[in-house]
């Protein structure tokens, strides 16, 4: 009977066997990731509020400076809530990018001594930025929906399919950066400069219309943007904005090439982790 079952596994695919191995560590992953949560949280007084607080504090700088200001939301009464919904929605992906390519380096020791799947390192890192995330959605329907006027509807499950996908979206980009992170130890500095012009050139602070006058090339550049369709998705669905089947189309597509790339890059170079740490 072992025999057999040992056959099995050396007939299986290499891809499906590490599937496995994955799925048999999941409470690994599930234990890590919350027990960074619980490290990162225990030296601050309001602990997990902060995942909320930054997107709000950002927010409200952002709707001083572009909404007030600038007056960037040329007349949109929902302004102050499709600012906010979108800053939370990059925020977890920023998060995941830069958790992401800290998870190799922080777990070396785990590398050292123990027998894994480093992939891991990188899901416990998305697992961790998305328990935040998904107290920051709670915290928008308990502040912003009231003040914007709009009320719950049917529409709030789409947030079920939408944080799939960016969650998908996300576990490749920390895949890329985990990979990148280990033999290049500057991807730590460069990131926040990247991060900071992926979040100025995404509808997040300026209004989708704003593109309508913009350049042939601008426009192109703009959607082909994968945040500009998962953030159609979720303001959709947390606003009841019309969602275009281009949205879900698109934003699928780009979670399941970004998922497959990152992973793939990840598991190939795996095994040479250890001699850069």
């Amino acid at each position: 009977m072992a025999s057999t079952t040992l056959d099995e596994s050396v007939r299986s695919p290499a891809w499906l066997r590490y599937l496995r191995q994955l799925w048999q560590r999941r409470e690994f992953a599930w234990y890590l990731a919350m027990g960074k949560l619980r490290a990162r949280n225990a030296s601050t007084a309001l602990g997990l509020l902060w995942w909320v607080i930054n997107p709000l504090l950002l927010a409200g700088i952002y709707f001083f400076v572009f909404g007030v200001i600038l007056n960037t939301r040329r007349g949109d009464p929902n302004y102050l809530a499709y600012l906010v919904s979108g800053l939370f929605v990059f925020h977890y992906t920023s998060s995941s990018m830069t958790a992401g390519a800290n998870s190799i380096l922080s777990g070396s020791k785990l590398l050292v001594n123990l027998n894994f799947p480093r992939l891991i390192l990188p899901i416990s890192a998305i697992i961790e930025a998305g328990v935040g995330f998904l107290v920051s959605i709670v915290v928008f329907f308990a502040l912003i929906i009231p003040l914007s006027g709009s009320a719950p509807s049917w529409g709030l499950l789409l947030l079920i399919p939408a944080f799939l996908l960016q969650t998908s979206f996300n576990v490749g980009l920390a895949a890329i950066t985990a990979r990148l992170a280990v033999p290049f130890r500057d991807i730590d500095n460069l990131l926040p400069y990247l991060l900071r012009l992926w979040l100025y050139l995404s509808p997040i602070i300026w209004p989708i219309s704003t593109i309508d006058n913009a350049p042939a090339w601008a426009q192109r550049m703009m959607l082909a943007n994968p945040l500009y369709w998962l953030l159609e998705i979720y303001r959709g669905a947390l606003l009841g904005r019309v969602i275009t089947p281009t949205a879900w189309w698109l934003a699928s597509s780009w979670a399941i090439v970004v998922l497959v790339v990152g992973v793939t890059a990840f598991v190939r170079r795996e095994g040479q982790m250890v001699r850069y740490l």
